[in-house]
């Protein structure tokens, strides 16, 4: 029978540390690893990295995160057991990093949920966040763009969460269920506009990344342009008046000790020799 991983006991069961430099978790045949892209302000230096779920199959292959998500989509209990195995490697593994930086962790509505019913908040998020060194304001809980069919529900799970310091960002804000409607409900520390809004606004579709950031400062929320992956959309960004960015152009998701204070200063330099272009 298909069981929702409710302790303490029962996600270490599924936890490996292999010497890897890197916290795995193992589910049903699958691999869970850690990638961490950097979040940059606008001088190009490092605001936060986001976690990045990283899955293979048994043959070792990369699994796409879409079609993992829609393949468990009629199956809620596997879809909460990896988002929660996903948030402990990420929250292990950045803590081996010793950085003070911010980091941003996606959950799933219906984790989201599940963890408020649960009073799993309290009992094991919180205290897992303090044993590792960290503080729940570096924490960043990222909604993804997944419809909920409790609205309400939502809202007072994620004023939860502030309640207790974590920060809430909508993510991916411009499709599926990351709307106005939903930023106005759950009031985020910060919006990230979906990487479709800059590619629409390069083609001259202007309007709806603009209403993003009219959005954000009516709410007083912070504003990541996602998808920056090349100069033009850096300085669009920027123009704009941007307060983070993430994209390749401004750092590439890495493995293992990507959030070492070497590769860390190694991303600074590449983005300063970048951003020094003139337009």
């Amino acid at each position: 029978m298909d069981k929702i991983l409710r302790t303490k006991d029962e996600i270490e069961r599924h936890l490996l540390f292999p010497g890897e430099e890197q916290h795995i978790a193992l589910y049903q045949n699958l691999v869970l690893k850690s990638a961490f892209q950097p979040i940059v302000k606008a001088d190009g230096s490092v605001f936060a990295y986001e976690a990045l779920m990283r899955v293979y199959d048994s043959n070792g292959d990369l699994v796409n995160n879409g079609d993992l998500i829609k393949h468990y989509r009629g199956h809620p209990v596997h879809l909460i057991n990896i988002d929660r195995l996903a948030r402990v490697i990420h929250l292990r593994n950045f803590s081996l990093s010793k950085l003070t930086t911010n980091l941003f962790i996606n959950m799933m509505p219906v984790t989201i949920l599940f963890c408020e019913n649960e009073g799993l908040v309290d009992s094991i998020l919180l205290p897992r966040i303090y044993e590792l060194g960290l503080k729940p304001e570096q924490v960043f809980i990222e909604i993804i763009e997944h419809y909920t069919d409790d609205d309400i529900a939502l809202e007072r799970a994620t004023r939860h969460l502030s309640q207790v310091g974590l920060n809430i960002v909508i993510d991916d804000f411009g499709i599926e269920g990351s709307s106005e409607q939903r930023a106005r409900s759950v009031s985020p520390n910060v919006i990230k506009a979906d990487s479709s809004l800059l590619a629409e606004y390069l083609k001259g579709h202007t309007q709806p990344l603009l209403n993003v950031f009219a959005l954000c400062r009516e709410l007083g929320a912070s504003l990541i342009v996602e998808g920056v992956e090349d100069l033009r959309g850096y300085h669009a960004a920027i123009s704009l008046g941007a307060d983070y960015l993430q994209g390749f152009y401004v750092g590439l998701p890495q493995f293992k000790s990507a959030t070492s204070q070497a590769v860390l200063k190694g991303c600074q330099e590449f983005n300063k020799s970048n951003f020094d272009q003139p337009n």
